[in-house]
C-alpha cells in the first residue's frame, strides 16, 4: 500500500514537472519573445529618424535581442526582415541578402524582394538586384516608384510596366 501511493506521488510529480516545462516551453518563451520582437519593431521605426551614432547602437541592440530569440523565431518573416534591416543599417550587406533570402524561404513578399534587390546594389551584383526588384514590382506596381534613374527604366521594362 505504502508502495502504491509513492508510485502514485513520484507520477503525479513527474506529470506537473512536465506539464510545467510544456507551459514554459510553449506559452512562456513564445510570449516573452513577442515582446522582444514589439521592442525591436519600436526601434526599428525610429532608426531613421536619429543619428548615425544612435542608429548604429539601436541596430547592435536590436541584433542581440534578435539572436536572443532566434529559435523560437524560426518561422517568422519578420525576424528576418528585422534581421536584415538591423544589419544593412550596420552595412552588414552580406548578412543581410542573407537574412532576406532565408526570410523568402518562408513567405515570398514583394517588400522582402525589393529589401533584397537593395541590399544587392550594395553588393554590386546589379542583375540579381534587377531580378529581385522586377519581382517585387510584378508583385505590387506602387514599388517602382522608390526606384531612379536607369535601375527604373531598367525593372519598368523587364516587369511589363511602361
Amino acid at each position: 500500500m505504502r508502495q502504491a501511493v509513492v508510485r502514485q506521488l513520484l507520477l503525479a510529480i513527474v506529470l506537473l514537472a512536465g506539464a510545467g516545462f510544456a507551459v514554459h516551453r510553449l506559452c512562456v518563451i513564445p510570449f516573452r519573445d513577442n515582446l522582444v520582437m514589439g521592442d525591436v519593431e519600436k526601434r526599428m521605426a525610429i532608426v531613421d529618424n536619429v543619428d548615425s551614432y544612435r542608429a548604429t547602437s539601436l541596430a547592435r541592440l536590436n541584433l542581440a535581442d534578435l539572436d536572443r530569440v532566434a529559435s523560437s523565431r524560426r518561422l517568422d518573416p519578420a525576424w528576418y526582415l528585422f534581421y536584415g534591416a538591423s544589419c544593412e543599417v550596420l552595412d552588414r550587406w552580406q548578412d543581410a541578402a542573407d537574412a532576406y533570402t532565408r526570410a523568402l524561404d518562408i513567405d515570398q513578399r514583394p517588400e522582402i524582394y525589393f529589401n533584397r534587390g537593395l541590399v544587392m546594389l550594395h553588393l554590386g551584383q546589379i542583375d540579381r538586384a534587377t531580378a529581385d526588384m522586377v519581382r517585387a514590382v510584378r508583385f505590387n506596381p506602387f514599388f517602382i516608384d522608390q526606384i531612379s534613374g536607369e535601375l527604373r527604366t531598367r525593372v519598368a521594362a523587364e516587369a511589363g510596366l511602361r
